[in-house]
């Protein structure tokens, strides 16, 4: 797929959450750190794989020790981030305004009928429904959210975006052969993800450089989602032009 402007076109977006919309990281990383120690585990070496990826994975990985039986220890852990480091978490930039602008049909100036976005996270629904509650309250949930609990294979594959582009497809009435979409993502593994189902990409520099996500397949990199801008959004889909791209060299 070959990227002439720095303007899209598609019909819905979707978005990763933790380190995409919701600043998490130093979050996630106090909380890892405190579970490392506790149990010996180097938390630079966890670091360098759990970014993007589901906590089971990460706890079979490193702490299989651990008894996550009907995932007892993913809930524990990010129960942790989200309640007891809830003073570190902020929204990226820009994130609030592009959600919202995505609610607002542009040739009414109302508010769509069904969203055209949904969430695609790597976390647990008790993480990523407590930003609902929490930070984005004034955004609300999704009707379209998968999370870890809803795939059988983490990302980079691209099972939960693929579930996600389906479920939107029929909530809008959208032939999903003939579609196009976004995938938002601050990871490598969810660059990739995007990219395997067949959607544009832009990464989010919240995490990795942008060296990391252009290797991954990146089509645009921003620092941040404030130059992302919704210029239309009617029944004939979305055009998306994003004026903060940085450049791979």
């Amino acid at each position: 797929m070959t990227i002439k402007s720095n303007s899209i076109k598609v019909n819905y977006c979707l978005f990763d959450l933790d380190g995409t919309i919701v600043s998490t990281t130093v979050a996630a990383e106090r909380a890892w750190r405190k579970l490392c120690a506790k149990h010996n585990v180097d938390p630079e070496d966890l670091f360098q794989h759990s970014h993007g990826s589901r906590t089971t994975e990460m706890l079979a990985k490193f702490f299989p020790d651990i008894d996550n039986t009907d995932n007892k220890a993913v809930i524990a852990l990010e129960t942790s981030m989200a309640n007891d480091y809830l003073d570190t978490v902020s929204l990226i930039a820009g994130a609030k305004d592009l959600l919202l602008n995505l609610d607002q049909d542009t040739s009414t100036n109302s508010k769509v009928d069904t969203r055209k976005w949904a969430i695609v996270t790597s976390g647990s629904p008790n993480l990523a429904f407590s930003w609902f509650k929490t930070i984005l309250k004034d955004i609300g949930k999704p009707d379209v959210f998968i999370t870890a609990f809803d795939v059988t294979k983490g990302k980079p594959d691209p099972e939960g975006y693929s579930k996600a582009s389906l479920k939107l497809c029929e909530n809008l009435k959208l032939d999903h052969g003939s579609t196009k979409t976004v995938v938002f993502e601050d990871a490598p593994v969810g660059i990739k993800a995007g990219k395997a189902m067949g959607a544009y990409t832009i990464g989010i520099t919240s995490s990795y450089d942008k060296k990391v996500l252009f290797d991954a397949g990146a089509d645009f990199v921003v620092p941040d989602l404030s130059g992302v801008k919704v210029t239309k959004n009617t029944d004939g889909g979305i055009t998306l032009e994003i004026n903060n791209a940085l450049s791979p060299n």
